[in-house]
């Protein structure tokens, strides 16, 4: 059996969604995880390798603007979407590109953010 090794050199830290923002049915970008490297995405029109774009982290993450390359895209489905649409969904690969001093310092909050709510919803107790 082949082992499925992971090559990233950080782990990324999942978002959850009540911190994600509006997500792709707005029209907007849904974040799915985040590291101090880059983040996956969820969204509603496919985008190019190599495309540069901004991510906006919702403002429960500092809502500092990043910058970062787009170096994979796929389609991982169907949902139904608002007004009973089905609506075909991508999700994307940025490592972040060309950060500020003050970029890097926002990131590294909402990292911090989101390794708080992991470690809480650890330790709670089951519902």
């Amino acid at each position: 059996m082949v082992e499925n090794r992971e090559r990233r050199r950080v782990a990324r830290l999942p978002v959850p969604l009540q911190l994600s923002g509006p997500g792709p049915e707005a029209g907007q970008v849904r974040l799915c995880d985040l590291s101090p490297d880059g983040a996956r995405i969820e969204h509603v029109h496919a985008l190019s390798d190599r495309t540069l774009c901004f991510l906006d982290l919702p403002r429960a993450l500092r809502g500092v603007r990043l910058q970062g390359e787009v170096v994979w895209s796929r389609e991982v489905g169907w949902k139904q979407g608002a007004e009973g649409k089905s609506l075909v969904y991508y999700q994307s690969g940025l490592p972040f590109r060309f950060l500020t001093a003050a970029q890097q310092t926002a990131l590294t909050f909402a990292l911090q953010i989101l390794r708080a709510v992991q470690e809480s919803a650890d330790t709670a107790p089951p519902a």
